[in-house]
């Protein structure tokens, strides 16, 4: 059987694909667990028509490299809508104790499009980015 060269022509050697570090890995995870559990939970919680209490799930962040320390994802009705059906869906980023939050606006629609964007494939990478750069945004306070 002949040996493979780890060596390219170049003299570089040929590394695999990285490995994502544990605490992205967990991100990741928790992130998918507050995805599903808003899913359910708007399902149940948020009514097609008229005001609502804030649904919202968090979690503790596990990356320490991050300076946030806790994330959010919620879902509301703004006090100012006409529309009496639209919706808003939020990520939040916590730098706790101290008394600094950073906010970004994901989505907006009514409760069918709310609930169709949380199901989406690709809202994990979405939501991902959004709080590394909610997170970048707390050092700057």
């Amino acid at each position: 059987m002949t040996e493979i060269n780890p060596v390219n022509f170049n003299g570089v050697k040929i590394k695999g694909p990285e490995k994502m570090s544990k605490a992205e890995n967990l991100i990741e995870e928790k992130t998918k667990t507050i995805i599903s559990k808003l899913h359910a939970r708007a399902e149940r919680e948020v009514p097609d028509y008229g005001d609502f209490s804030v649904v919202y799930e968090e979690f503790k962040n596990p990356d320490k490299n991050l300076s946030a320390s806790d994330f959010m994802l919620k879902i509301y009705k703004p006090k100012n809508a006409k529309d009496e059906k639209f919706r808003c869906i939020e990520a939040v980023a916590y730098a706790l104790p101290k008394p600094y939050k950073s906010e970004a606006l994901i989505a907006q629609g009514n409760k069918e499009e709310i609930l169709n964007i949380l199901q989406d494939e690709e809202f994990l990478d979405v939501l991902q980015n959004t709080f590394t750069r909610l997170s970048a945004n707390l050092e700057d306070m």
